[in-house]
């Protein structure tokens, strides 16, 4: 029997399928493009993350001759997709990643009683990235939309809903919401009350792994006899696809975004340093998750706007031919603001200390070493939460460079496991999927590579963080007076 895993993430559509030994045989990805109508709003069009998800199963099953037993997918967190009664697209999503919220935020945090009344009843603050502001947005400023909108919907529930037809959601992506208590498993009344919105707008919660139908999609008559199942937030599920599961165990993410997860046996709220409180996709296990919005981003970012069209292998030689601290070049990787421990929607990246002595091969450098010191600060405040860490295993594309996997066990002070299969996402809601019929995925996984750290480089980083810390906190006015400016024109 084989098994797929789909992912729905901001640069691509990811599809995998494993067989019941958790061995890829076959994945296919499709890129999908990004709006930014404008600065800090970023938007995607779900129909073509249909579009996009259709022809990676397509393509996956012209390889096989086997069919497919049951499939499961994961998303992006927090992106809202608006449905009418009819169950078309009113408007294209508004993703994780957008910034437009700052105002509703503020707005929902007064009514609901101040920060700390939000973060105990729903485990977080309530964050631009989140989807309850999103929603106030829309009632505000297009309410023309709003009021046609029958149901607001997460990026892999909306693929579920094309795959059978039926509309629900599972705890793990439910508690990036701001409308969903990790704590209670239930939707908030108070938030709905304030948000105006009825229950019945929301998708019905099953459990992560839980059956939801066969497909009956008209554009995959080949998927007919095939199961879907209720998969998970993509945090969630690619720390379910490296064995993050149990109390102790940690993952370091380098994707689009960065994130630091580790499970907890228990919720414990953070008032202080923006770690958020999510359920995981085992059911009863929770997670604590700090986020950096522009990881791989970063990196990105710099190669194409410093126009390096060079192999990734010798960007890799040119980042680790400079000296550790990047020869006095700081990069604050603040793109589209961030998330922990600032929760700070203006923060902006910043070059800093560049003289005629620096070349391009220096701020390649501190891209990956700013990247690092961002994560370092999540990891550090999620330590201050009195976390317990067994281990630490390193995934997504950034991971697959030898010099930034480095650099963050350097920053961590902490040995990295690199695994046999680093699919993401995809490869933890494959487990899902296969589980559902009964097949124990525990020994799936398999650690093959330990990264341990540099007593040296450890020791000079200490010391750059500190000045990393301080640029923060001397330009954090400044970027609110930068994004004044430019609204005014």
């Amino acid at each position: 029997m084989l098994y797929a895993g789909i992912d729905i993430g901001t640069s691509s559509v990811k599809g995998i399928l494993v067989d019941i030994n958790g061995n890829i045989v076959a994945k296919k990805n499709i890129q999908i493009s990004l709006q930014t109508p404008k600065p800090g709003w970023m938007e995607q069009d779900p129909g073509e993350w249909w579009s996009a998800t259709v022809k990676v199963i397509k393509m996956l099953v012209a390889e096989i001759s086997e069919p497919i037993f049951s499939l499961a997918v994961s998303g992006q967190m927090h992106s809202i997709v608006v449905l009418d009664s009819s169950g078309e697209i009113l408007r294209p999503a508004i993703l994780w990643c957008d910034q437009r919220t700052s105002k509703q935020c503020q707005e929902l945090t007064l009514k609901y009683g101040g920060e700390k009344e939000v973060i105990k009843a729903l485990g977080n603050p309530i964050l631009t990235g989140f989807t309850a502001p999103k929603i106030l947005w829309l009632k505000e400023n297009e309410p023309e939309v709003f009021q046609k909108v029958c149901t607001f919907m997460l990026p892999k529930d909306y693929i579920i809903f094309k795959l059978t037809k039926k509309i629900t959601t599972e705890p793990s992506d439910a508690s990036g919401t701001s409308i969903y208590s990790p704590i209670t498993g239930e939707y908030d009344v108070k938030m709905m009350d304030i948000l105006n919105i009825d229950e019945k707008t929301l998708p019905p919660i099953i459990d992560s792994g839980e059956v939801v139908g066969k497909v009956t999609a008209p554009e995959l008559p080949e998927l007919s006899e095939t199961f879907v199942v209720q998969g998970g937030a993509d945090n969630a599920a690619a720390a379910y696809g490296c064995g993050v599961e149990n109390p102790g165990d940690s993952m370091v993410s380098v994707g689009t975004s960065g994130t630091v997860v580790t499970v907890l046996e228990k919720p414990i709220m953070d008032f202080e340093h923006g770690v958020h409180l999510f359920n995981h996709v085992r059911k009863g296990v929770f997670y604590h998750m700090a986020v950096i919005l522009s990881a791989t981003n970063s990196l990105n970012w710099f190669l194409d706007r410093f126009a390096i069209d060079k192999p990734f292998s010798e960007i890799e030689r040119i980042a680790a031919s400079k000296k550790t601290g990047a020869n006095g070049v700081i990069f604050l990787p603040y793109l589209n603001g961030e998330r922990t421990p600032h929760r700070d929607p203006y923060a902006r990246g910043v070059f800093f200390g560049i003289s005629s002595f620096n070349d391009t091969g220096d701020l390649l450098r501190s891209v990956y070493e700013g990247v690092a010191y961002a994560l370092r600060d999540g990891y550090e405040s999620i330590i201050k939460l009195g976390d317990r860490i067994n281990s630490i295993k390193i995934v997504g594309g950034g991971s697959r460079s030898n010099i930034w996997s480095q650099i963050i066990s350097d920053n961590f002070g902490v040995i990295m496991q690199r695994l046999s299969v680093d699919e993401g996402a995809a490869y933890g809601v494959a487990r899902l999927a296969a589980e559902s019929s009964g097949i124990d995925t525990s020994s799936w996984i398999k650690v093959t590579k330990s990264i341990k750290p540099i007593p040296s480089n450890m020791k000079h980083y200490n010391k750059m963080i500190k000045l990393y810390r301080k640029l923060y906190i001397s330009l954090k006015e400044r970027f609110q007076e930068l994004d004044e400016m430019n609204k005014g024109g």
